[in-house]
C-alpha cells in the first residue's frame, strides 16, 4: 500500500510520485506520514523533506515553509520553496549561514529578527543536507 505525495511550490509542481513513507518539518517539531494516515493540514517549518518510495529509493528536499494536506490518501505539500538536495552546494550554503548568523547579530525590529531567524534555520538545513551527501 503507497500514499500519493504531491510537491507544489506557487510557480511549478516539483514531483507527483507514490510513496511509502514521507518525512517533513511541521511548525511544531518533525512529522511523519505512512499510508492510511488521518486527514490534516499543518503548517510547515524549515528543513529536510524526506519521501521513500517503494524498495527503500529515497528522495530528499530543503523545504522552505508552506502548508501539508492529508486527504483521502493523498498528501498534498503546497511549499513556499523546495530545493532538491542534489542541487544544494555545501560552500554556498556554509556561505549563506554566514551570512544569516550575521544579520541575525544585527539590532532591529522584531519583524527584521524574525526574518534573520528564519534565514538561519533554513541556512543550517541547507548546510546539513548538502554535507549529508544524500543525493
Amino acid at each position: 500500500m503507497a500514499l500519493r505525495c504531491n510537491i507544489v511550490t506557487p510557480t511549478e509542481s516539483v514531483l507527483e510520485t507514490e510513496a511509502s513513507y514521507v518525512e517533513f518539518p511541521a511548525w511544531d517539531g518533525q512529522k511523519g506520514v505512512a499510508p492510511g494516515a488521518a486527514p490534516f493540514l499543518v503548517r510547515l517549518g524549515e528543513g529536510r523533506l524526506r519521501i521513500e518510495k517503494s524498495g527503500g529509493v529515497a528522495e530528499t528536499f530543503l523545504l522552505d515553509g508552506g502548508f501539508a494536506q492529508m486527504n483521502g490518501g493523498t498528501l498534498t505539500i503546497l511549499a513556499d520553496a523546495v530545493t532538491a538536495s542534489g542541487a544544494l552546494s555545501a560552500s554556498e550554503a556554509e556561505k549563506e549561514l554566514a551570512a544569516a548568523k550575521t544579520d541575525a547579530l544585527k539590532r532591529g525590529t522584531v519583524d527584521a529578527r524574525d526574518s534573520a531567524e528564519r534565514r538561519q534555520r533554513v541556512a543550517y538545513a541547507r548546510v546539513a543536507l548538502a554535507r549529508s551527501g544524500r543525493r
